[in-house]
């Protein structure tokens, strides 16, 4: 009988323990709704970003978009911005130029360029915009401003253009091969262009020119970001005297097909050099060639007459040379035209005759006797 009472009837002990466990359980219970949220925390994420990332939205659109294209499709901020269960209201601040619209139903912003154009270039230099998009939490009264900042992308929307209507430069026929004859285009005094990055970049090139087919041959733009001018055949001045040259001047937009072009004149003017003797005159040319044939001079002298009495002698054609490179600039540089005597037959010419070294002028040195010499041969030479 006592043992059955034992099992029937817990020990004051026992009683206890169970009693300490459920009262850590009621206080588990306690803690457990003490770290929960507030059912009401929620209205203070209103006028939050929903998205993760950089605080500034930040996009991107080239110049000259036209008006209304989207700007920013979400602004992503948490709330309701229109309607019966409004939470949030949504405007703009620091819109400059109202270039900025929003939609605070959509959270959308649209581009207003309604009569005018977004000009990344001069005059305008639209480089960015920057506005705030103010959200006002109508629950608690807090406001919250999200940056919005749009980057204006150049367009290669300008053609370069040059500084003068036309470059002129001059050279002398003997310049060397390979000599730079015109660096006329560096600094500002060439091509500029207006837009930005590659698209304002210039580089030069030689053109064919249909009315001066040799221009492009004979001269070359090696680096084509100077523009420096190379000769690169030899100049001839009695053939050609002037050269027109086309420049193209070109940026280098990433693709070809975009690039924009603008041309101009360099005019060459080839100076003539000391590059040619003398020639006699008349000159009666030879073939195709610029030799001129031999000319032969005549003059008659009647025996034993006293030299005060013929000289100077009459020389048929009169004995005359010019110097073939006639343009030579300037005068004062110009070569004189010196006369002799080379050779002559019989040898004893020289007793009997002279030639003034300037004016070709053939004097008699002593009479002549027919009986000893009937005929005199002389080379005349012309130098300069």
């Amino acid at each position: 009988m006592v043992r059955t009472r034992l099992m029937a009837a817990p020990s004051r002990g026992r009683v206890r323990w169970m009693n300490v466990m459920r009262t850590g359980v009621l206080h588990l219970l306690l803690l457990s709704a003490c770290l929960g949220q507030d059912p009401e925390d929620w209205q203070y994420e209103e006028c939050k970003l929903s998205r993760s990332g950089p605080p500034a939205t930040i996009v991107a659109i080239d110049e000259e978009s036209p008006n209304g294209t989207l700007l920013v499709e979400n602004m992503q901020i948490n709330g309701v911005a229109e309607g019966p269960d409004r939470t949030i209201s949504l405007s703009l601040r620091d819109n400059h130029d109202f270039w900025v619209i929003l939609d605070p139903a959509t959270q959308a912003l649209y581009l207003n360029s309604t009569g005018r154009v977004l000009d990344r270039d001069p005059p305008s230099y639209i480089q960015s915009i920057v506005v705030q998009v103010q959200c006002t939490n109508e629950l608690i009264g807090t406001v919250i401003l999200h940056e919005v900042r749009i980057v204006v992308r150049d367009r290669n929307d300008n053609a370069p253009h040059f500084q003068q209507p036309r470059y002129y430069v001059a050279i002398s026929e003997l310049t060397p091969v390979g000599t730079t004859i015109f660096s006329g285009f560096s600094g500002n005094n060439g091509a500029t262009d207006i837009d930005d990055g590659p698209n304002g970049q210039i580089e030069y090139t030689i053109q064919y020119n249909p009315k001066d087919p040799t221009a492009n041959r004979t001269f070359d733009i090696p680096l084509t970001l100077f523009g420096s001018v190379v000769l690169r055949e030899r100049l001839n001045y009695e053939e050609i005297t002037r050269y027109l040259v086309i420049i193209q001047a070109n940026d280098r937009a990433p693709s070809q097909s975009d690039r924009r072009t603008a041309t101009t004149t360099l005019t060459v003017d080839v100076l003539d050099g000391d590059d040619l003797g003398p020639m006699f005159l008349p000159c009666t040319l030879v073939g195709n060639t610029r030799d001129c044939s031999p000319i032969t001079y005549l003059a008659s002298v009647l025996e034993l007459t006293e030299p005060n009495k013929t000289n100077p002698l009459n020389v048929t054609p009169p004995i005359q040379a010019v110097d073939q490179d006639r343009n030579i600039q300037p005068p004062s540089e110009r070569p004189g035209i010196l006369y002799s005597i080379l050779i002559g037959k019989p040898a004893s010419y020289a007793e009997y005759f002279s030639l003034n070294r300037t004016t070709a002028e053939l004097m008699l040195l002593k009479p002549i006797d027919r009986e000893l010499y009937r005929r005199f041969d002389l080379v005349i030479k012309v130098h300069s």
